[in-house]
């Protein structure tokens, strides 16, 4: 509903003939790529309890694979980051990753780095929007 508005304002006002973008980010392979460290600064950044984020962190990183060649077991494979699929814990991880992103996102619009889209008479900016394994960036363009 907010991407639909954001759109139809980017796209009946004269501004979003001119200079305005959005882009889609598909994240749907985002899991197999949080880094451990990020995930752990995370949590310490949210202020987590450091017992909590060692149990957790054991959780993500005491994990190994291994692989059945010809029907034998083969050498033990060792992940460095990533966090596991159709594991429980993993998508509120994720989520805490996600707002991490969110954060710099937000952090870059207020510094003036990015413009979001202003919406509605009340002058709401909105320069992301983020669902389950997407991301939708609304911002100003430039032809530089």
């Amino acid at each position: 509903m907010v991407a639909y508005e954001v759109l139809h304002t980017m796209k009946a006002s004269k501004k979003g003939r001119l200079g305005n973008m959005a882009i889609k980010l598909d994240m749907s392979k985002a899991y197999d790529r949080i880094e451990w460290s990020f995930l752990e600064g995370m949590m310490e950044r949210m202020g987590f309890y450091r017992k909590w984020i060692d149990l957790v962190m054991k959780c993500v990183s005491v994990v190994s694979y291994v692989a059945l060649i010809n029907g034998k077991p083969g050498s033990k494979i060792q992940p460095s980051r990533g966090l596991r699929q159709g594991d429980p814990l993993s998508p509120y991880l994720f989520i805490l990753c996600a707002e991490g992103l969110s954060s710099l996102l937000n952090q870059s619009d207020i510094k003036g780095i990015t413009k979001g889209i202003t919406v509605s008479r009340v002058r709401i900016r909105v320069n992301h929007l983020l669902f389950a394994d997407d991301c939708i960036l609304f911002g100003s363009a430039k032809t530089e």
